[in-house]
């Protein structure tokens, strides 16, 4: 049994026996603080059914009325035991639900200001609406945003909306807050949402205001971040590994070569980076009912699920003495995850009430019936899942167009069977985003599909088009079948592409569509929404099935076909 297990067997026994006889509980030189937070809420404040558990018979979630009583009961009970709470968001407030992107976000900061949210940190999703939008959220908050890695492009200087670090005393404790945004922001954003801001590397960043925080006394330090830990933790450290083993520091930095590339994750960050004690994450909406642990850094990293459906709870154990982190306790049976159900957290009155009427107003217009479905349609693999069929079909007849692409982290939710509303739709493109028709030659079109699949990169969505790729041949030569309009690619064709603005912005690591002559791009005012709503009105009911549009086949033969050069200089 490690110290720590028998540290917290000897509290418990303590505190039954002061229970049993009537004493207080004897101070075991703790302090315990209740560490609660949110990550990914992208406007889930109202309450909503839970169909990514049950879609036939989903079970009701509170929303933030639900998280507002629980955060409520934790508070009163910290008070009475002498413990310290705190209440923080990492980002990716507003945007994907009616009631979020309505209000441009207004719904969801005047729920944290009446919740009682210490500070929060912006998420690339909270420029969908520009940077001036996001200053304003920023300014209406009762509460400090925290971003140490945004800055003004002109000056290099912090924007004059957010503040890099908190200092916060709990308990007699000082605990320095280092604000992080992820710099893949610059990707995934459209160029005029962050238009004269830059987002600076991680690791520099954070190691600056470590060194500053330790300076003015901060005995831990505590790193709020919206950047992520991996899907699978065991594959995430093994892949860490492996690329420390194989890059020559002396060549690629102090960081390795995730940290050349400036596309660390939250894992190889903390890695990377000694002195930070606690990490709250998020931006990959992975839920983790444990910390990852840092097991040379030690650092103790959680995150949990997006889109509103769980409050993240952990009560961390600081030594009064040593003035050091030395564990955590889990905040239930099922650990630092807390599912707001309705039915077992009721909803708070008050807040209830400040939700409502931006809740009923945005929903206004959602529960219009535009058609319906077979069965549920769920989102899977690339190329490969119901709905990317459905949305990508729909843009490429809207257009009478030869392919459509579409990225996969674009599409949101899935489809349930039975009637379908226009926030049912809504749910799966929240973004807002247009399509453009391109006139694209070959080359440029297997480009951007073996761009999508160069290293871990999961694929692209399409229609119109069969694709086999062998993940097992190098980077920019995967492709090992591509037919379009049931014919070989032909390199010197021409095709009619219809696709998002926000993937011709350049955004998802496709910077070279902007090489593209603004001559051969139609912008079409059409939103991806109404391509889907009217397609799914004109089909109903849908009978959307899987077929062999995208198929990996590991050491299959490349066709003749392609063994023509598609890029320059090859």
């Amino acid at each position: 049994m490690t110290k720590l297990r028998i540290l917290r067997f000897l509290v418990a026994t303590a505190c039954l026996v002061a229970a049993a006889s009537g004493f207080a509980a004897p101070d075991d030189g703790l302090l315990r603080v209740h560490l609660l937070w949110t990550n990914d809420v992208h406007g889930h404040i109202a309450p909503e059914p839970a169909k990514f558990m049950n879609p036939d018979f989903p079970p009701p979630l509170g929303g933030g009325a639900s998280a507002a009583t629980y955060i409520g009961e934790v508070t009163a009970k910290a008070k009475a035991s002498g413990d310290e709470v705190l209440l923080m968001d990492v980002g990716d407030m507003f945007q994907g639900t009616p009631i979020g992107n309505k209000t441009k976000g207004s719904a969801v900061i005047e729920y944290f200001n009446a919740v009682g949210y210490a500070f929060s940190v912006p998420g690339n999703h909270d420029f969908d609406m520009g940077r001036e939008n996001c200053e304003r959220l920023a300014r209406m908050s009762k509460f400090p945003w925290l971003c140490a890695n945004l800055v003004e492009s002109s000056t290099g200087k912090l924007v004059d909306w957010v503040q890099p670090t908190l200092m916060l005393e709990m308990g007699g404790i000082r605990i320095g807050v280092i604000g992080i945004i992820t710099p893949g922001t610059k990707h995934m954003s459209f160029p005029k949402n962050i238009e004269g801001l830059e987002f600076l590397e991680m690791a520099p960043t954070v190691e600056r205001y470590r060194d500053q925080l330790k300076s003015q006394g901060a005995d831990l330090i505590l790193l709020a971040i919206h950047e992520g830990l991996p899907f699978d933790p065991v594959a995430g450290w093994n892949n860490l590994v492996a690329d420390q083993e194989s890059s020559d520091r002396d060549q690629q930095g102090a960081f390795g070569s995730n940290y050349s590339r400036g596309s660390m994750n939250l894992m190889e960050l903390v890695n990377a980076v000694s002195g930070v004690d606690i990490a709250v994450g998020g931006h990959t909406h992975r839920g983790y009912r444990a910390p990852w642990i840092d097991p040379q850094t030690h650092t103790m990293c959680f995150e949990s699920f997006g889109n509103g459906s769980s409050l993240g709870h952990a009560v961390l154990l600081i030594d009064r003495t040593t003035r050091s982190l030395v564990g955590y306790e889990k905040a239930d049976a099922q650990g630092t995850l807390i599912t707001l159900f309705e039915d077992e957290i009721w909803p708070d009155p008050a807040t209830t009430a400040v939700i409502r009427p931006y809740h009923e107003q945005a929903e206004a217009e959602m529960g219009r019936v535009i058609g319906s479905s077979s069965g549920p349609l769920g989102r899977g693999g690339p190329g490969a899942s119901p709905v990317a069929n459905l949305v990508t079909d729909a843009m490429r007849e809207q257009f009478s167009a030869d392919l459509a692409v579409q990225n996969t982290g674009g599409l949101r939710a899935d489809l349930p069977g039975g009637d379908l509303t226009t926030r049912e739709v809504f749910s799966i493109l929240p973004f807002g985003n247009e399509l453009d028709v391109v006139t694209m030659d070959g080359r440029m079109v297997r480009r951007l599909i073996e761009s999508r699949v160069e290293g871990r990169s999961g694929g692209i969505l399409l229609s119109g088009a069969r694709v086999v790729i062998d993940p097992t041949r190098p980077d920019k030569d995967r492709v090992v079948e591509l037919e379009i309009g049931g014919k070989p690619w032909d390199p010197d064709a021409e095709y009619d592409v219809v696709i998002t603005d926000f993937l011709m912005a350049g955004n998802s690591g496709l910077g070279f569509l902007t090489s593209i002559p603004a001559s051969k791009v139609t912008p079409t005012g059409v939103t991806q929404l109404e391509a889907v709503e009217q397609y799914i009105g004109r089909h109903s009911p849908l009978k959307v099935r899987l077929d062999d549009r995208w198929v990996e086949k590991p050491g299959a033969p490349q066709a003749p076909y392609l063994a023509k050069p598609y890029l320059e200089g090859s």
